[in-house]
């Protein structure tokens, strides 16, 4: 990897595109999980996944492990191919007895319903506002808050003008997107069980998104419907991922609800009609948090599935 930088650095980035296509024709599995990578996100080059998948596949069978896991993990969720959760789980096997996060993902899907257990609760007809108690497990939310914790970031609100994510003051919290790569087969089971949950196909939905409060963190009142979408946000899943801390209730100040989850309670709740238009009345906010730490899973639902940028699907 140094010799690529050096090369991107001295000579322009095609340059060490170049460098790493040779290396990986001579069976080098580093070079060939780099292109993989470059090819995925459309780096030096444009978005090739077909040619990703190739290339993570010369990887895995050079031995780089990392590789493996990712194959897996982009076949499990259907990222530049069809969704495959049999020859995903089988690849996740081979590295398992010496992969701890393979071996971590693969018990815990043993244990994972391929359904929705709990029943939903009506807590309001008009906007739709429904609860599930016990929907994911505490396994299930410790998984989550393990894998979101390293890579928390900021939280961004969707800019009315631009339609662009922006840092602003009344969305305090911390947060982070698993995108493609680390969608992995326990975080996509459990994007099938939201759209089992809702109804929804699972390819509607937006990238998991985990948020974490503490310190009077707070997010203010506001609609996850988005402006002038073509594809709208009409349904929102929230899942708290932990309990016990105090304050930090989900309220929807024009309907004069609050509710507050236990560890692994779902909120569903609808942003916008069928037509699209944004519902002013699921106006919500995260109260701040005056105790303690606060975890939430959320995941937007669209009207029609939805292929973000990022993505690549």
């Amino acid at each position: 990897m140094d010799e690529v930088q050096r090369r991107a650095r001295e000579h322009g980035p095609q340059q060490a595109v170049s460098f790493l296509e040779e290396a990986a024709e001579r069976g080098d599995a580093e070079a060939s999980f780099i292109l993989a990578n470059w090819r995925l996100w459309g780096l030096y080059g444009p978005r090739d996944l077909t040619a990703m998948h190739r290339l993570l596949e010369r990887a895995s069978a050079g031995g780089w492990r990392e590789a493996t896991r990712q194959r897996a993990i982009l076949i499990g969720n259907g990222t530049g191919c069809p969704a495959d959760l049999t020859a995903a789980r089988r690849i996740m096997e081979t590295i398992a007895a010496d992969d701890p996060n393979a071996a971590e993902q693969l018990q815990l899907l043993d244990s994972m319903p391929e359904r929705v257990a709990a029943p939903l609760t009506v807590i309001s007809e008009d906007p739709e506002i429904r609860t599930a108690a016990g929907f994911l497990s505490e396994a299930e939310c410790a998984y989550l808050r393990a894998r979101a914790q390293p890579l928390l970031q900021p939280s961004m609100i969707i800019d009315d003008r631009t339609g662009r994510p922006r840092p602003h003051p009344f969305r305090t919290s911390m947060g982070m997107n698993f995108d493609p790569t680390q969608e992995d087969l326990v975080v996509h089971a459990i994007n099938r069980r939201i759209a089992a949950l809702t109804g929804t196909d699972v390819r509607c939905g937006e990238p998991l998104h985990v948020l974490h409060y503490t310190g009077a963190q707070e997010f203010r009142p506001h609609l996850d419907a988005v402006p002038g979408a073509a594809n709208q946000r009409v349904l929102t899943v929230l899942v708290y991922l932990s309990d016990g801390y105090g304050g930090g209730e989900t309220d929807f100040p024009e309907l004069a609800l609050t509710t507050k989850g236990r560890t692994g309670d779902a909120l569903v709740f609808r942003n916008a009609d069928a037509t699209g238009q944004a519902d002013p009345r699921a106006i919500h906010a995260g109260r701040p948090v005056s105790r303690g730490e606060k975890w939430l899973a959320s995941r937007w639902i669209r009207q029609a599935p939805y292929e973000a940028e990022v993505l690549g699907r």
